[in-house]
Order: C-alpha cells, then structure tokens, then sequence
C-alpha cells in the first residue's frame, strides 16, 4: 500500500507529493530516519531536500491520522536515486546511522520481514567488530542489549531499530557473559548460548 507524503510551504506557494512504501521514523521527536519516495521527479527532489534541510513533511494513509515529521538538525543523509521507467523517480533517503562508516555509537539497523531481531542486529551491528563475537551468541547479546535499553524500536512501515552500544560496550557484555558461564565454546569449537 502506498502512503502520500506532502511537503507544503504555503506562504511561498509550494505543495508537492509524492508517495512513499517504506518509513521509518523516532517516537520520541518525531524525526524521520528513513524514507523510499517514488513520483514526479521535481517533487521528489523537493520533498527529499526538505527533509534533509530539516522541514517538516506529512504522511498520510487512508483512514489513519497524519504524522508529521521532519529529521533532526544533527542528522546526516544518504539519498540514493534511479530514474524508472516512464519517467518517475525512486529516491531513498537514509539517516547516515544505517551505515557502517558512521563514527556514531548509535546504530539503525533495517530488519528485513525474513529475519530475526537478532539476526540482523549480528549481520549489520556486530559482526563487522573486532569483539570476539560469533552468531551462536547473537540472541544472548541481543537480549542483553534490550534488558539495559541499548536497543529501541522505532515506528512506520518498515521495521528499524536503534542499537546504542560501541565496541567497548559489546567487548564488556561479551567478556561478563563468558566469565558468568552464559556463553562459552563447545567442544567442536561452535558457541553457545544460554542462561545456567
């Protein structure tokens, strides 16, 4: 189902739409983290400018409220465009913290319908560490991670969350889990995971 994004300026005249499948946006202050817009190619410009300048766009779907979103003032972008056929364009506008090259130690991790939470927390958070971190201890850690409110659920149409942990963090959760016997190594050299 397609949902109409607007971004309206009305005191200089200006109102574009365009339409969006996939969002993702922060409860707390609103900010929009990421968005897929397909439509006229100047709308499209425009609405993703606006995001990325800060103002605020609405979303609307049929027989539900308007939200009202914009990104923060702090918040870095990535858009990534094709021109489809017939003339509409497709942009994704994505919050640098999707990526790895981010310095941040807030992550946003996209979690694909086909995949557990803590599969894609290993896959797109933990894996590219140095920690000594292997997928048998993904849930374990993951669990860890919301039982002390490093992982936060975000809102929309695409599932995101945030995952607030560096590696000195993950390297402090792994080596307490190691010690109090919860993880360890089995004797074929796999991991395991579990609470004794």
């Amino acid at each position: 189902m397609l949902d109409t994004v607007v971004f309206e300026e009305y005191w200089r005249n200006i109102k574009v739409s365009a339409y969006t499948d996939l969002y993702a946006y922060d409860p707390e202050n609103e900010a929009l983290l990421f968005i897929s817009l397909a439509g006229n190619e100047q709308a499209v410009k425009a609405i993703s400018s606006a995001i990325i300048a800060g103002k605020t766009i609405s979303i609307s779907r049929e027989g539900e409220d308007e939200l009202l979103l914009n990104s923060r003032p702090t918040s870095r972008h990535r858009i990534m465009s094709t021109k489809l056929a017939g003339g509409p364009l497709h942009q994704i506008v994505a919050d640098a913290r999707f990526y790895v090259t981010t310095e941040s130690d807030s992550r946003l991790v996209a979690i694909p319908p086909d995949k557990s939470l803590h599969e894609a927390i290993y896959t797109q958070v933990l894996a590219p560490l140095a920690s000594p971190m292997i997928p048998a201890w993904a849930e374990w850690l993951s669990e860890r991670l919301k039982d002390t409110d490093r992982i936060r659920e975000m809102e929309g149409t695409l599932r995101v969350v945030e995952v607030v942990a560096d590696e000195q963090i993950i390297d402090e959760i792994i080596s307490e889990g190691i010690r109090t016997a919860q993880i360890n190594f089995n004797e074929q050299g796999g991991g395991y995971a579990g609470v004794h």
